[in-house]
């Protein structure tokens, strides 16, 4: 009776499951391609290469200036009466400037990602409220990314009509960028 009652209790359940599989509606796009297709990109790239060129000639001076020291301290170093206690001075002070720059460099490296989170933030936000606006519009249950080639994608196989990237480029008022032309397998001869 036991064995009746737990093949009933399965077949109830997968009756339910496969009733919700019905009602799930799945669709997908491509977050980047519509975030690196807005027209804020532009302005963006333009800031974010000012800071980038601003902290490579301030890590550039830093570097010109150890170069400097370490060539004096060469020059100091082939000359038989150089003062041992000068030489070890100048080692010292070309250590600290080795450690100031690497310092530099990693915080230069740090600002520049602070910079292009708060330049892309409030773009990859407009964006996902407007998948959010599709995707209730469109009943979907989820969105998910369909990034072709990025290793977060987990789009396998997908059928056209859930794609809904083309209604998000419409929501945003951006046009959608034509894909590139593939090639064909012999090479476009």
């Amino acid at each position: 009776m036991n064995r009746k009652m737990l093949v009933l209790a399965v077949l109830i359940v997968l009756g339910a499951a496969k009733v919700q599989a019905q009602d799930f509606k799945l669709g997908y796009t491509f977050l980047d391609g519509i975030v690196f297709a807005m027209p804020e990109i532009e302005g963006i790239n333009s800031q974010l290469e000012t800071t980038r060129s601003q902290l490579g000639k301030q890590v550039q001076s830093k570097e010109a200036e150890m170069q400097t020291k370490m060539n004096e301290l060469q020059q100091m170093a082939q000359d038989p009466n150089a003062n041992q206690l000068v030489l070890q001075e100048r080692e010292n002070e070309i250590r600290s400037l080795q450690q100031a720059y690497q310092q530099f460099t990693q915080q230069a490296e740090q600002a520049l990602s602070a910079k292009q989170a708060e330049l892309f933030n409030p773009v990859y936000q407009k964006v996902q409220e407007a998948v959010e606006e599709v995707r209730k519009e469109k009943g979907f249950a989820m969105i998910i990314n369909a990034q072709a080639g990025a290793a977060t994608s987990i789009v396998l196989a997908s059928d056209d009509a859930y794609d809904i990237t083309k209604d998000v480029f419409d929501k945003l008022g951006v046009e959608m960028p034509e894909p590139p032309a593939e090639e064909s397998a012999d090479g476009g001869k």
